[in-house]
């Protein structure tokens, strides 16, 4: 768990650093909360990992969302925010500040954490861009 927490801080770090934008000072602040755990039967095949947001004095554009997922060893990111599988992933926004990561052809090697991310990318407030605390997936064999 230790090393999935540092690597956690590293990725972390790279969002922020990599969402950080120019822009006037403003309020925006994003809190992003995901389910803690999601644990699937072997017979099933697609599954949808849950996301929710909510974001005050942020622009009324939507914002970016990301999802992001960590291996034992190493992160991934999968939609940042267009899905580089777009078999595998993809991207639904179910109600204003409800988002979720359908996962196709599921199988035991899709267990993983997966880490949703919201930035509105043009606030320059450091609260702008959050990920929630990841969803372990877990499918069992």
């Amino acid at each position: 768990m230790a090393s999935f927490n540092k690597l956690k801080n590293m990725l972390m770090l790279a969002f922020d650093w990599i969402l950080y934008g120019a822009g006037a000072a403003d309020t925006c602040q994003v809190t992003v909360t995901q389910p803690r755990f999601q644990k699937v039967d072997y017979s099933v095949h697609t599954v949808f990992l849950t996301c929710a947001f909510s974001a005050t004095g942020c622009s009324s554009s939507p914002p970016e969302v990301l999802w992001f997922r960590f291996l034992t060893n190493k992160h991934e990111d999968l939609c940042t925010p267009g899905c580089t599988d777009h078999q595998k992933y993809k991207v639904h926004v179910s109600s204003e500040n409800n988002i979720s990561l359908q996962i196709n052809n599921l199988t035991v090697d899709d267990n993983a954490v997966y880490i949703c991310g919201i930035a509105f990318s043009s606030s320059s407030s450091p609260r702008s861009k959050q990920t929630g605390d990841g969803t372990v997936l877990t499918k069992t064999g």
